[in-house]
């Protein structure tokens, strides 16, 4: 890889937070570049103290709504960050809170949000929520094996009919490239969203 590229981390103990420093890692370059705005969501932790005041652990206070929040460009996303050893990703891995929430996030028409999916570090794919929704959705409810079509933002998808999607089941336009200053470019898939009167109206590049 070039100079001034990023290099993506190998052989770490800890492969969700090696996505999450990967994300990290990308919004700092967009932000460097006034391009993006995203900042890391925490969820609330209450300490618990012993007789002698020591700390001995903590309990949930308030979840977090979604992994990421911020803009694009003018656009105001939501990203909910998932990783999976497997060859396979769940929806029900967007919890029942977070889909309330991006739900509410996205009923501004000009907000996007995205479940941003690593595949074992290889492979990375941003789906847009209401592809994510329908799938989740469909299984949820109904245990569903029937696959059903879902339209959105140009593009025509179909939903597994199972708990899960492989990489190969995911729509080829969500794969992100790897590379460029920003390592992980996953915010570009906007501008696919947006369309080309979008991508025409903010010339910058990550």
């Amino acid at each position: 890889m070039s100079k001034g590229r990023a290099q993506l981390p190998q052989n770490y103990a800890n492969k969700g937070r090696a996505f999450e420093d990967l994300i990290e890692f990308a919004n700092a370059q967009y932000f460097r570049k006034a391009i993006a705005v995203v900042g890391k969501q925490n969820t609330k932790f209450i300490p618990i103290r012993n007789g002698q005041g020591q700390l001995i652990s903590a309990k949930v206070e308030e979840k977090a709504t979604v992994d990421y929040l911020g803009r694009y460009k003018g656009t105001p996303v939501a990203v909910e960050a998932k990783h999976t050893e497997n060859d396979r990703i769940f929806f029900s891995r967007v919890e029942p809170h977070q889909a309330d929430y991006l739900d509410a996030f996205c009923r501004d028409d000009n907000a996007v949000g995205i479940v941003l999916v690593s595949f074992s570090l290889r492979r990375f794919f941003a789906v847009p929520w209401p592809f994510w929704k329908a799938a989740r959705d469909a299984w949820e409810t109904s245990r569903s094996k029937t696959k059903i079509p879902v339209k959105a933002y140009g593009w025509e998808w179909e939903t597994t009919g199972m708990a899960s999607a492989s990489a190969e089941q995911l729509h080829p336009e969500w794969e992100i490239k790897t590379g460029g200053t920003s390592g992980l470019p996953y915010l570009n898939i906007i501008e696919r969203m947006k369309g080309e009167d979008y991508e025409h109206r903010h010339n910058e590049r990550p």
